[in-house]
């Protein structure tokens, strides 16, 4: 079984002045911050007039009332709802990706962060998040300091310049390298391919 995983940095499938904010994972909005995530967006569009979208892909109990905040948030049309994929269609979803976004509020180990960075994909982590430190050793993302949607936004802009700037390319080969050096993410795989080979 061959892994759906890459070996090197995956060149994005995107126009580089629309970026693609996303969050991965279950819909519960005060463990992961996901009212924090719509507020900064909606600074993003509504008060600072930027491009971009938003996608919020999986399921979950508060999926219903994310809907409706983004309603009231005048959003709506900027935010995509998409189901969790698998496989392949994981890796492709992520290729489109430029930027992942945890600001939880309440988290141990959030593998999704890793996934993504094996996809190329910088993460946004709140402070606390396990990660956070490695995320400022890599420069793979960036850290919210202060966990609120206006700190938030200010990263959301933070990246659209440096996205627009050609900078953003050096956060995805760290993100990349942070993944496969620090948590031996092409050694978990070839774990997962051998467990999937002998069932």
């Amino acid at each position: 079984m061959t892994s759906v995983y890459p070996t090197t940095i995956l060149q994005k499938n995107r126009n580089k002045d629309v970026p693609v904010f996303a969050y991965m994972g279950d819909f519960n909005i005060n463990v992961y911050g996901l009212d924090t995530i719509l507020w900064a967006f909606a600074d993003y569009k509504n008060k600072y007039l930027e491009a971009g979208s938003l996608w919020l892909i999986g399921e979950g109990k508060d999926k219903n009332e994310l809907v409706a905040l983004t309603k009231e948030l005048n959003i709506e049309e900027y935010v995509h709802f998409k189901k969790l994929p698998e496989g392949k269609d994981k890796i492709h979803i992520l290729n489109q990706i430029d930027l992942f976004l945890r600001p939880s509020r309440s988290e141990f180990f959030p593998t999704t962060i890793i996934e993504a960075a094996a996809a190329s994909v910088p993460s946004i982590v709140a402070a606390e998040n396990m990660l956070s430190e490695h995320i400022k050793v890599y420069n793979a993302g960036f850290v919210m300091e202060e966990n609120n949607y206006k700190y938030l936004a200010k990263l959301l802009l933070k990246t659209l310049n440096e996205i627009k700037y050609n900078q953003w390319s050096s956060k995805r080969r760290n993100s990349f390298r942070m993944a496969i050096e620090k948590f031996q993410w092409n050694k978990i795989l070839k774990l997962h391919v051998n467990l999937f080979e002998a069932q």
